[in-house]
């Protein structure tokens, strides 16, 4: 599969997002944002609607990264999010599972301890891309 129109449209999306939310993240960030949306551009299928059973599936660093993924994209879009949860469910699941990701691997991988530490960051830039969401942490 050619990942670089994937990659390219990815990289503009953050790069107008980064400007409308006025949120700029650092490279390393910026990066993963842009590679994240690149793997899931074609993805539909979402967590379901309790993420915290999804962890008693993961057994790898690329499973937790998954969730996070997810978790990222329904903090950030409002996309299939549960009713009965409140407001931080899935920005504090998707915090936990890029953690479990960043230890899931010896030595840790800081990229995926920063990307938990700044999930509220990558959530606001994402969230300008879609019309409509409120911008709570604006």
């Amino acid at each position: 599969m050619n990942w670089q129109p994937y990659l390219k449209a990815s990289w503009e999306l953050v790069m107008e997002s980064e400007g409308k939310s006025q949120v700029f993240l650092d490279q390393e960030l910026e990066a993963y944002l842009v590679h994240m949306m690149a793997r899931n551009f074609r993805k539909t299928q979402f967590p379901p609607d309790i993420v915290c059973l999804e962890f008693s599936r993961a057994k790898t660093k690329d499973d937790y990264r998954d969730i996070g993924d997810s978790c990222l994209f329904v903090d950030a879009w409002d996309v299939k999010r549960a009713r009965l949860v409140d407001r931080q469910y899935y920005e504090k699941m998707g915090q936990i599972a890029y953690a479990r990701a960043a230890i899931a691997t010896r030595p840790a991988d800081e990229l995926f301890d920063r990307i938990a530490c700044h999930f509220g960051l990558l959530s606001r830039v994402l969230r300008v891309l879609k019309p409509g969401v409120p911008n709570y942490a604006l």
